[in-house]
């Protein structure tokens, strides 16, 4: 498997310089009617497994339908090899967080930036998989300041 993996590699010098700059993305709004308004947050369920505050925290977002028990093993292994805090959340719509009729990554988003400052876990790693990865895409292109 790795050795037709690494058989089907692009050359990086093909590609050429990638001068790629998102500071001025823009970002859309969510179609909940609420024109220009930022999106409302709800309270999202997590679980925060103890580790060293000094080092940025992993913090891991499921996929569509998943929930925040789908990273459980990984999780705790991670925190117990790496020494670092290592947050699971469920997505509002999702798990054990609550159900809203807002169901955007926009909201999403926002949902984390009002989470993540309250556990003291900014900076932090943010590693999503499908929606969760285009959620932490969306946060961290909307918050780059936070690794500032």
């Amino acid at each position: 498997m790795l050795r037709w993996a690494r058989a089907w590699r692009l050359p990086v010098r093909a590609l050429g310089p990638c001068n790629l700059s998102f500071s001025g993305v823009p970002v859309a709004h969510s179609s909940s009617g609420r024109s220009g308004a930022e999106p409302r947050s709800v309270l999202l369920s997590y679980k925060l497994l103890d580790g060293e505050a000094a080092r940025p925290a992993l913090v891991f977002l499921h996929g569509l339908f998943g929930s925040k028990t789908n990273f459980n093993s990984i999780a705790k292994a991670l925190a117990q090899q790496t020494g670092r805090r290592v947050l699971t959340v469920d997505a509002r719509n999702h798990g054990d967080s609550p159900h809203s009729p807002e169901m955007s990554y926009e909201a999403m988003s926002q949902d984390l930036q009002d989470l993540l400052p309250q556990l003291g876990l900014v900076p932090c790693v943010l590693i999503g998989h499908s929606m969760g990865g285009k959620t932490a895409m969306l946060l961290a292109l909307q918050r780059s300041w936070w690794n500032a």
